[in-house]
């Protein structure tokens, strides 16, 4: 049963990692909705609705310090939520910073470490708006005779007259002998047997979860023997109203009930000691010893100074771990906690998770690829079927062979008589007949077998069409699954913006468009950087300063725009900004500064404005935790060649800039040309192909060693293959074969002995000591089973700009 709250149970804590990530991004993206829109309850009751999930969770997992914080901040949030706190910026100030903690938290504890900071200021900041809880609860124990060996006394029935004003009665479950003696046996040194009783409240947004969380708590008192429904029922998304507990501990019926009681999850709590087995009823029954009930309305809470760090709050009684620690004038029976407890804390702190990338599908997609199957399958039983025929005409085929054999045998050896029979005087018209007669169905001995075999060639002409719709459909579902929206990372950019506009002092307004556009998580995953840079890139250098746009005449709050799109087969993030633009003749300065052009060459505008993503490029004055490094549009670049993909920038002088990033909506297939070198075939991915040419061997000239082309004036270095790659190279011919990869900035021409064609490619990755081969991206297998390796242009790109900074250097 504890398995499911086990702090090193992998599997948990991978649910729980991919949950909190998920909570954590909820909680920041709506918070930034409710800054500019303070009366969006929606979104409130989802941040509220996160939090309280975090918080269950984390106490589950038992991350006491992430569950205690959580807590603190669902108190602000309860506030605003139940509208006695206005949002303003500072509310948000202090969210956000919160959600940075937690953050940090989650990264801690992933890392098998636990959060130590001091976190005491925002805290503070936190109960600035939390207000004094007055007196919720006053406590008033009622305890129950003690048993006697004279009949059972009458129940003690709890009811509002008693003084707990109005604290509901319990239906107690039956504890039998035999449970209650296995019960007793767990029960470990001076622990005692507790049943402790738990109302829910039914109006919380998360009661489902409630019977987990108390369980949690009790667990920091002793050990949770027992629960009434069963632990199962309890993980279950579905409320109970009443849950019943069997714990083991030592602690007071007190301090049992102060940490089964949560705050806006449970109504009242009871705890009972219980010294033998109980019948049924709706209150305590004369075996049990003590008993106090504590109604919601009485309990009295004191807000803490400042949050407990997380080596206090291992050390200290542990209360539920959603939920505040509660002072009271019982304190001087706090305990210290059980050795075991401790120790459980630090492996569990010690233990590292190693997180797997977690994708959530839409259900219909895995629907329609189970369709898929069924329909695979059923062609599957078409292929068999057909082999099956294709064996019997196989030897019907094959006797009909033989017995043409025989008859070819039997014609053979009665030739000679036939002969005879001629020389003797029988006309050869009368011997044709005879033969005639008996040969006569030879001709037509493969009649059935051509018709049949007509027929299988039509039906498997027909099941190899409909295996191919399948596969394709299925490799396109397969693909789909693969596709997330790239919300996933466009939400996180509102934050951003809004912290880098605090930080500069400038007026910025984020618009996103097309976050529902999908492209292959694995580009997901490698796109954040490359659209961060650039974004930071449009805030910092793009947008003026406020006081600068009005000069200009535009308006006080600059805009950026977030764009996703589709063209064809590739998907196009815009990053568009209204501000100053790109001034090339500042950039061209730079440029000859750094030594990356020479003075005297001419350039474009269009060609000024792509130096920026030249290495160790800034025009930055000064250096600054934005910009002034001399990285970022250079790293940009790299990231998205990587990613087969292309990135361009445009702009005009005090209108705005734009950058443009291209990408393959997938990097699992590729549409490949599939060239001959040598006796190898390799794959070059058709997006970094410009064009292909067959040329004289004479037009390949030689400069400083390298060779090179004069493609329509343009000067193209040439690389050849099977030199490169070590490969026999093919016998000298009068024309040879250029493929022209790259972009328009930089062109390199691959010299290969023939083109095959274009075909889908699979990319299988290069493992082990293949992975450090230069100019391989991966490889592939043909249709007919042999391995084709991918050509990594970029790579080749790159051994390209070598050779021309050696010639420069040899010049």
């Amino acid at each position: 049963m504890s398995d499911y709250l086990d702090p090193n149970n992998e599997e948990l804590l991978k649910d729980f990692f991919a949950e909190a990530e998920q909570q954590v991004e909820t909680l920041e993206s709506n918070i930034l909705i409710i800054e500019n829109d303070p009366g969006n309850h929606e979104a409130v009751d989802e941040i509220f609705r996160a939090a309280h999930t975090l918080k269950g969770g984390s106490a589950t997992v038992e991350m006491t310090e992430l569950s205690t914080f959580t807590h603190k901040v669902e108190d602000v949030l309860d506030e605003i939520r139940s509208d006695r706190l206005s949002v303003d910026e500072a509310v948000v100030d202090v969210l956000l910073s919160s959600i940075d903690v937690i953050k940090v938290m989650l990264e801690a504890r992933a890392n098998g470490s636990v959060y130590t900071e001091n976190i005491d200021s925002l805290v503070e900041k936190l109960h600035k708006y939390i207000p004094e809880k007055g007196a919720k609860k006053a406590k008033t124990p009622s305890v129950a005779p003690k048993p006697v060996p004279a009949p059972a006394p009458e129940p003690a029935v709890l009811e509002a007259s008693s003084g707990s004003s109005g604290a509901p009665v319990f239906e107690y479950p039956e504890l039998k002998e035999d449970e209650f003696n296995e019960l007793s046996e767990a029960c470990e040194g001076s622990q005692k047997l507790w049943r402790v009783a738990v109302k829910f409240d039914q109006n919380n947004p998360m009661n489902s979860v409630g019977g987990i969380q108390v369980f949690a708590a009790l667990k920091a008192l002793g050990s949770v023997l027992k629960t009434v429904p069963d632990f199962d029922a309890l993980y279950e998304d579905e409320f109970h109203e009443n849950v019943f507990y069997y714990l083991a501990s030592d602690s007071t019926a007190e301090k049992i009930e102060d940490t089964a009681f949560l705050g806006d999850v449970t109504i009242c709590t009871d705890a009972q000691l219980i010294s033998g087995p109980v019948g049924a009823s709706s209150a305590s029954s004369g075996a049990v010893a003590e008993t106090a009930v504590t109604a919601a309305s009485e309990k009295t809470y004191d807000v803490p100074e400042k949050a407990p760090s997380a080596a206090e709050a291992n050390a200290d009684e542990k209360a539920a771990p959603s939920a505040e620690q509660p002072s009271s004038s019982g304190s001087s029976d706090k305990k210290p906690e059980p050795e075991h407890r401790k120790e459980g804390d630090k492996a569990g702190a010690q233990h590292s998770v190693q997180q797997n990338s977690v994708l959530r599908v839409d259900s219909k997609r895995i629907d329609y690829l189970l369709n898929l199957v069924s329909e695979t399958v059923i062609a599957k039983a078409s292929f068999n079927q057909l082999a099956a025929t294709l064996s019997n005409e196989m030897t019907h085929f094959q006797s009909a062979e033989n017995i043409l054999k025989t008859s070819y045998r039997r014609l053979m050896e009665r030739i000679p008589m036939y002969l005879e029979q001629i020389q003797e005087g029988k006309s050869i018209k009368d011997v044709r007949a005879e033969i005639m007669k008996e040969y006569d169905g030879l001709g037509s001995i493969f009649d059935a077998d051509d018709a049949e075999l007509k027929a299988i060639a039509t039906k498997l002409r027909s099941s190899t069409q409909n295996l191919g719709r399948i596969t394709g459909e299925l490799q396109e579902g397969v693909m789909k699954i693969r596709m997330v929206p790239i919300n996933q990372i466009f939400s996180r950019f509102p934050r951003v913006v809004r912290d880098l506009q605090r930080d500069l002092n400038k007026k910025i307004e984020l618009e996103i468009e097309g976050e529902d556009t999908e492209l292959d998580k694995s580009v997901v995953e490698d796109l954040l950087d490359p659209i961060m840079h650039c974004v930071r890139n449009s805030v910092d250098h793009g947008i003026e300063a406020p006081e600068v746009r009005v000069a200009a005449g535009k308006p006080e709050t600059g805009h950026v725009l977030l764009k996703a799109s589709n063209e064809g087969n590739l998907i196009v993030i815009d990053i568009a900004d209204d501000g100053a633009g790109i001034d090339a003749e500042k950039v061209r300065n730079k440029a000859i500064q750094k030594g990356l052009i020479h003075p005297d060459k001419v350039l474009t505008e269009s060609e000024c404005h792509q130096l920026i993503f030249e290495p160790g490029f800034s025009t930055a004055e000064k250096i600054s935790n934005i910009s002034g490094r001399g990285v970022g549009l250079d790293v940009v670049k790299t990231m998205i060649d990587k990613l087969n993909g292309s990135v361009t920038v445009s702009s005009e002088k005090g209108k705005g800039t734009t950058f443009s990033i291209r990408l393959p909506l997938t990097l699992a297939i590729i549409q490949g040309l599939l060239v001959r070198v040598g006796k190898e075939v390799y794959s070059i991915p058709i997006a970094s192909v410009i064009e292909s040419q067959r040329i004289l061997q004479t037009d390949i000239k030689t400069i400083d060693n390298y060779e090179v082309l004069n493609l329509r004036n343009e000067v193209i270095s040439v690389l050849r293959l099977s030199r490169l790659f070590g490969l026999e190279e093919a016998e000298a011919t009068e024309y040879c074969n250029i493929v022209i990869v790259g972009s328009k900035d930089k062109k390199v021409g691959i010299m290969v002995d023939s083109l095959i064609g274009e075909e889908d490619v699979v990319i299988k990755p290069l493992r082990d000591q293949f992975t450090v081969t230069p100019g391989i991206a991966g490889a592939s297998i043909l249709g007919d089973g042999s391995v084709s390796l991918i050509i990594d242009v970029s790579q080749l790109l790159e051994l390209s700009i070598k050779q021309d900074l050696a010639a420069q250097k040899n010049a």
